[in-house]
């Protein structure tokens, strides 16, 4: 298989809007004047964690030329319905796919929270301050570093519960020193990619 410009990025597009009994079938037809690759293995569904069909899903194509195709299709109906569709590529369908559904790898409800904003030198001390009356399991705050061994302003903080991480969610917006704190639901695997070097995209610094 010939890869494209973007190395191994594929061809690929998101439909959104689709209606809730959508078939392989009626996609194909939706894109009829595309080549999908590999017929209906090429269509992949984007599911709720209740199972159901989130109206989202990913279609790879099998050229640039059939994107295109695709995008051309923007806005028209499938049933009564306006299917939207966008460019995508296959991180993010690979991301999509592995993030949503029943069994998903973040469906775990494992007590992290990641925070932003923090301020500079700020310590697992005052990190434990902030959330002072939820406890914290033992060395449960990580703090990412970027290449030069500083830290990014993000930290991640596992509770001992579920229950505590839906509470430390409610700090959200409040400071530690000048700064406000953003505090985000997050899980065991988002804090292994933060750890683990390939994902360069996500150690980009914004300015401090």
């Amino acid at each position: 298989m010939m890869l494209g410009p973007e190395g191994g990025e594929g061809y690929v597009v998101k439909l959104r809007g689709l209606p809730w009994s959508c078939s392989i079938e009626d996609v194909q037809n939706f894109l009829s004047d595309c080549t999908i690759h590999d017929g209906v293995a090429g269509v992949h569904f984007i599911y709720t964690r209740e199972g159901r069909q989130s109206g989202e899903a990913f279609v790879e194509l099998e050229s640039e030329d059939d994107v295109k195709l695709a995008l051309k299709k923007d806005r028209e109906s499938m049933g009564h319905r306006y299917i939207e569709v966008f460019k995508s590529h296959r991180t993010e369908m690979d991301w999509v796919l592995k993030h949503s559904g029943p069994n998903s790898a973040d469906s775990a409800n494992d007590g992290f929270v990641r925070l932003r904003g923090l301020p500079f030198g700020c310590t697992k001390e005052e990190i434990v301050q902030f959330f002072s009356g939820l406890e914290i399991v033992p060395n449960g705050i990580t703090l990412p570093v970027d290449p030069e061994g500083k830290i990014t302003g993000e930290a991640f903080v596992q509770f001992a519960s579920q229950e505590l991480a839906e509470k430390a969610l409610g700090k959200h917006k409040e400071r530690i020193g000048h700064r406000y704190i953003e505090v985000f639901k997050s899980s065991q695997e988002e804090v292994r990619s933060y750890s683990d070097p390939p994902l360069k995209f996500m150690s980009v610094q914004r300015p401090g």
